[in-house]
């Protein structure tokens, strides 16, 4: 667990965390139905929800989940029963329109069938945006030092994997992006954003899998530019560790690079790994969890991060990330499999040996581009000569450090090539295998909780992604008017493990 950096627990008597997740029953009065029993909470639809009570409550929620001014880190509001907007609320969510078509009819028996769902979808959507916003705008008023917004928004419904699997594109329908447009309200409010990129089965290791998660990333781009697109909105995306329809298989490195890899490809901010409770119920399954972290994930981690962070040195001078020219390819952040190994000793530490080829810099320069810092006026390298340094570092014991003027065409350490199958191989005190995936890296959120705050009251938040880089994105903080937050080694992964109690 050394390599992540952000752990939450979501433990409901867990207080001061570096990530907070608001589920339903933790912030305020958020009303809903249960869809199985048909039992209402809290008035069950938005339009029955007393706001001042509600608001109440959540601001002693809020004081009790996060008691201090001065920790800084993620907040997150998992509101999953409802969607704000009418037409997304099909299938067992219809039970909202039906209550609130019931609603206004008893209010006023004279409409007609048409009359009455023109005028609830009218009160549910406004009634839902002001929860919503209010309750956003309540979390950053009290706690500013924290990025706020809602799980699973922006979303583009790209799931016809199924359906289609030989013809998927992975592409977000027009009518899903016309309506993430309807939600302009939200990104311009929220000070983050919270995607998710879980994988079904049927996307196992399947050519669909990084079109499905690389749409829904580019969606997610494109809507951090609404509010200001200077100064975009840091995406953290949500991955699991296990399949959704199957909690008891874990992803192969293939679906890392699917997940974890186009995600940081492509630029956001962070990567959130949430698993359930199940993955630490016994013995069995905590060496199950533990044995994956040490042969499969950390390794992955370590791979992307540092390849990210040379990247970064290559292109941006260390102010800012890379991030794919096309975004609709197959280019990757990934160390070059033949040039470096991985290691890890029977006590469980890591180690990288190798350096990069002239090569494989020239690839970062051909496929990549820097996203400059918030702040920060950089200029991407486009001439290797300029190049006379790298000194990238993970952590004390894991760095690469190589002059520039030394570099030819390196061999792999140890005078051989290295495996260029996706998958790690691990015993202890042997290398493990570095995928051969366009050889490029991946970056992830790893907060070192030492974070500044401007007078220009900005965020700023790099391109976090797995492993620890140096990342400064910045976005403005409706609340903050004197402090900048600023992300050390960001590339970090953020593991939540959810506890029901």
């Amino acid at each position: 667990m050394r390599l992540f950096h952000l752990v939450g627990s979501t433990l409901k008597t867990s207080t001061e965390q570096s990530i907070t997740i608001f589920y339903a029953n933790r912030l305020g009065n958020y009303p809903y139905i249960d869809e199985n029993t048909g039992e209402t909470f809290n008035g069950g639809i938005p339009q029955l929800c007393s706001m001042e009570h509600h608001l109440k409550k959540a601001n002693d929620d809020i004081n009790f989940y996060m008691p201090s001014d001065e920790l800084v880190g993620l907040a997150v509001i998992d509101w999953e029963n409802w969607r704000p907007l009418w037409i997304r609320n099909w299938s067992s969510k219809d039970i909202y329109r039906q209550v609130s078509v019931e609603f206004v009819q008893q209010k006023d028996l004279s409409l007609s069938e048409t009359q009455a769902r023109t005028l609830a979808k009218m009160e549910f959507e406004d009634a839902a945006k002001s929860l919503m916003l209010q309750s956003l705008k309540l979390g950053i008023s009290m706690k500013p030092n924290h990025l706020w917004g809602y799980y699973l928004y922006p979303d583009c419904y790209n799931y016809d994997y199924k359906q289609n699997p030989h013809n998927y594109t992975g592409s977000c329908l027009d009518i899903e992006i016309a309506r993430n447009n309807e939600l302009n309200w939200l990104w311009e409010e929220s000070t983050a954003l919270y995607p998710s990129v879980y994988l079904e089965t049927a996307l196992r290791s399947s050519k669909n899998a990084p079109l499905f998660v690389r749409n829904r990333v580019q969606e997610a781009i494109r809507v951090s530019n609404v509010s200001n697109s200077t100064c975009p909105l840091p995406i953290f995306v949500y991955t699991r560790p296990v399949f959704t329809d199957f909690n008891q298989e874990y992803l192969s490195q293939d679906d890392l690079v699917n997940t974890i890899g186009e995600s940081a490809a492509l630029g956001v901010s962070g990567i959130v790994i949430w698993g359930d409770l199940n993955l630490t119920l016994s013995v069995s399954t905590c060496r199950t969890l533990d044995s994956y972290l040490r042969h499969t994930l950390n390794p992955y981690i370590i791979n992307v991060t540092m390849a990210a962070k040379i990247c970064s040195q290559v292109l941006c001078h260390d102010s800012g990330a890379c991030a794919r020219k096309n975004w609709n390819s197959s280019d990757y952040l990934h160390l070059n499999p033949e040039n470096f190994v991985i290691q890890i000793s029977r006590n469980g530490n890591y180690a990288i040996q190798g350096q990069p080829s002239f090569q494989d810099l020239q690839r970062f320069i051909e496929k990549f581009y820097c996203r400059c810092y918030a702040g920060y006026n950089c200029e991407s390298s486009v001439d290797i000569n300029d190049i006379h340094y790298i000194n990238a570092c993970i952590s004390e014991d894991i760095c690469v450090q190589v002059s520039l003027n030394s570099l030819s065409n390196v061999e792999a350490p140890g005078g051989r090539a290295s495996s260029s199958t996706s998958i790690f191989s691990f015993t202890p005190q042997r290398n493990i295998t570095l995928p051969a995936h366009n050889a490029t890296g991946f970056q992830q959120t790893i907060w070192n909780n030492t974070f500044n705050v401007s007078t220009a009251g900005h965020f700023k938040s790099p391109l976090l992604l797995v492993g620890a880089l140096k990342i400064t994105n910045t976005h403005s903080f409706s609340g903050s008017s004197s402090d900048e937050m600023k992300i050390l080694d960001v590339v970090c992964l953020i593991l939540i493990l959810r506890n029901l109690i």
